[in-house]
């Protein structure tokens, strides 16, 4: 009774600790965990760091400084501008202030230059976090196939099992001989090693999964289902496809920006070559021991001054210094747009591919179901045949093999076909918004 009672205890605990985690999910955990993802983000955050740094530079300059000093031996008194040979104390505060007024569009831009490398690093944050989407569908759909492949396996073990308790029985009644029941053992040790090989398989890919998402392998954990998809997906050509994703993928939006940001690199590089304008003011006074007539305060109000000037700065030999940073600045464009081309290339191909396996595994998937019913058949048909003593085992375990075979292919079409549909579907969507 307390063994029941023990049993009905620890049967609620045993439950809540399975969970079962959705594809959705695994894609939650993987924007929140993958460093590749948090490294975009860095260079996101790096990008308008640099894009406030440019803006600053426009923002008028204001500082205050303070100078405090003991002279010694000869020196000119500052207070009367006398030269004096006595120890005494000088101090002085300043505020000054400047801006610049023109300087040929320089600052202008580099802000607009940097306004497009933060939006390239945003676009190519998303677009870092699709490729790791698809990486992590990849193994959750392996995750899947191989445990369906395991249970398969475990599925021939208990055939062979059975047929082992069969024959040992006929053995012991003397209808059939031992060598029939070494032959079905070693059936059934082949069984067991491809049960230990999907076995080994499955928790490779369980561990490839946790370790895409940055998490500890957790046994507790099931990952939920794929189905086919509801939708139909359309049945434009690849070239069509193509057409739509370029005006959606962030891989090419995030190529195009950085490659025009170099055409306002070139410009804010050319302004120094063009004549620049900066206003400044400033304010001070000043304290001297050798004035004792006025204490600290009243001198700092007696000497107070200030001056404003207007700055002018002409380059006369500039473009010397500017025209190898412009050719430079030139051929990095070349090279994002060199960029630029390599990933609509990648992107094409892609999409090629992903239309021609989705029509390849729908169509490997239906043969193989065809296949696996009619040697399902086949081997009902041969095991009925042994049980009644008219089939041999070489024709039993042939047709086991071929039966094995066939669930296998089944199985690994079946999730070839799910990852292709939900695949295709993203590039015809242009995010992952449906999908899962």
């Amino acid at each position: 009774m307390k063994q029941i009672l023990l049993f009905f205890f620890l049967l609620p605990a045993s439950v809540v600790a399975q969970k079962t985690i959705s594809l959705r999910e695994c894609v939650e955990l993987l924007s929140k965990n993958n460093l590749l993802y948090k490294q975009g983000s860095l260079q996101a955050e790096s990008a308008e760091a640099n894009l406030r740094q440019v803006r600053s530079q426009m923002l008028p300059q204001i500082n205050i400084s303070s100078n405090n000093s003991i002279n010694l031996g000869r020196s000119i008194d500052q207070y009367t501008n006398a030269y004096i040979d006595q120890v005494y104390n000088y101090s002085s505060v300043n505020t000054g202030f400047n801006l610049p007024v023109y300087q040929g569009g320089k600052l202008q831009n580099q802000i607009r230059q940097n306004v497009l490398l933060k939006e390239s690093a945003l676009e190519n944050r998303t677009a870092v976090l699709n490729a790791q989407t698809v990486l992590l569908m990849q193994g959750y759909v392996n995750v899947l196939a191989t445990k369906a492949l395991l249970e398969s396996a475990r599925q021939q073990v208990e055939s062979s099992v059975q047929q082992v308790d069969r024959v040992q029985k006929q053995v012991s009644a003397g209808v059939v001989g031992n060598n029939v029941l070494f032959e079905i053992k070693a059936q059934l040790a082949n069984d067991k090693f491809d049960e230990v090989t999907a076995l080994n398989s499955y928790r490779t890919a369980r561990l490839a999964l946790f370790q895409r998402m940055n998490l500890a392998p957790d046994d507790q954990v099931e990952f939920e289902a794929l189905l086919p998809l509801e939708n139909e997906l359309s049945t434009m050509a690849a070239g069509e496809l193509y057409d739509n994703a370029q005006k959606t993928f962030p891989e090419l939006k995030s190529a195009e920006l950085y490659r025009q940001s170099f055409a306002y690199q070139v410009k804010s590089i050319k302004a120094l070559n063009y004549p620049s304008l900066s206003l400044g003011a400033g304010i001070g006074a000043f304290y001297a021991s050798t004035n004792n007539s006025l204490d600290y305060f009243n001198q700092l109000n007696a000497t107070r001054n200030g001056s404003m000037n207007l700055s002018l700065t002409i380059p006369i030999m500039g473009r010397w210094i500017t025209r190898p940073r412009v050719e430079a600045a030139k051929v990095q464009e070349r090279l994002a747009q060199n960029q630029l081309d390599v990933s609509r290339q990648v992107l094409r191909q892609s999409i090629e591919q992903a239309v021609l396996d989705l029509n390849a595994t729908r169509d490997q998937y239906a043969s193989a179901r065809g296949q696996e019913e009619s040697l399902s058949a086949s081997f009902t048909f041969v095991e009925s045949k042994l049980n009644a003593g008219t089939a041999n085992i070489f024709e039993y375990a042939l047709a086991k093999a071929n039966l094995a075979k066939a669930q296998a292919n089944a199985i690994k079409s079946k999730y070839a076909f799910l990852m292709q549909q939900r695949l295709l579907q993203y590039y015809q969507n242009g995010s992952w918004i449906g999908v899962f």
